[in-house]
């Protein structure tokens, strides 16, 4: 099973929109899919428009206890309007207060929970922080990486960051001696405005940086209007014909990243 966390340091960089991009076309490509939400703004958990059983039954069930192994396996929702394989483990705004858990050992909930998961891939949606314990537990779970970025300063911001928290967390491994394989699979660039005739110097500048990091993966994904709009329809975008060059970027990215 692959565990692959969608990472950027910066928000509105199309994070959310690439981990359920690739979740959805791993998914309906025969694969069976978790996709965790993990970040407290929940933008996955309302694109998918999954409601718990229960107020509790979301991620932070299993961020609240040590003894959670098989949490993941129970608290999966079905998503059929996007695949009968792939299942949607919810955020909610209360997961904020598990930035203040440190609590020895608490950094391992999130990969104890996956034990017995029925999943071939798993998509975690990271939040947008530097450090800290939920990010500190999606890389303990997690065994490679994406970082997402728009061709943006904040872009290149989010992504140098969240590259120096990789390196800081594998650094605290290695002092410990612990044996733990993170591998940065690279960088997708989203939301690219392909319809612009020239690129903007900033949008240069941009790429530029990402180039330099010898992570950025091609293609770059092309905007198109109907990926917000399927996200507050709670709709796969796919389904549209305006979406299917953003499909056929993800689809060939999928190639890259997911084993």
């Amino acid at each position: 099973m692959q565990v692959l966390a969608i990472y950027s340091e910066s928000g509105g960089v199309t994070k959310t929109t690439t981990a359920v991009s690739l979740a959805v076309i791993a998914a309906r490509g025969g694969r069976k899919v978790t996709l965790l939400d993990l970040d407290p703004r929940a933008a996955t958990t309302k694109w998918a428009r999954v409601v718990p059983e229960e107020d509790h039954l979301h991620v932070g069930a299993i961020l609240a206890y040590d003894d959670c192994e098989g949490y993941a396996e129970e608290l999966g929702i079905v998503v059929p309007a996007w695949s009968e394989n792939i299942r949607v483990i919810p955020a909610a705004r209360s997961m904020s207060n598990r930035e203040a858990e440190y609590a020895d050992g608490a950094e391992y909930r999130l990969k104890t929970s996956l034990v017995g998961l029925e999943s071939d891939l798993v998509v975690i949606d990271c939040p947008n922080r530097q450090g800290g314990p939920l990010i500190k537990g999606a890389l303990t779970a997690a065994d490679s990486i994406v970082y997402a970025s728009r061709l943006s300063e904040d872009g290149v911001d989010g992504v140098e960051g969240a590259r120096q928290t990789v390196s800081q967390f594998k650094k605290n491994l290695a002092r410990i001696g612990a044996t733990h394989t993170l591998d940065e699979l690279g960088v997708i660039a989203g939301d690219i405005d392909d319809r612009v005739v020239g690129t903007p110097a900033v949008e240069r500048i941009a790429f530029d940086d990402l180039k330099q990091t010898g992570l950025l993966l091609t293609p770059m994904v092309p905007k198109r209007t109907i990926v917000q709009q399927a996200r507050i329809a709670g709709e796969w975008y796919g389904d549209y014909p305006s979406g299917h060059k953003v499909l056929d970027a993800y689809t060939e990215l999928s190639k890259k990243v997911i084993r």
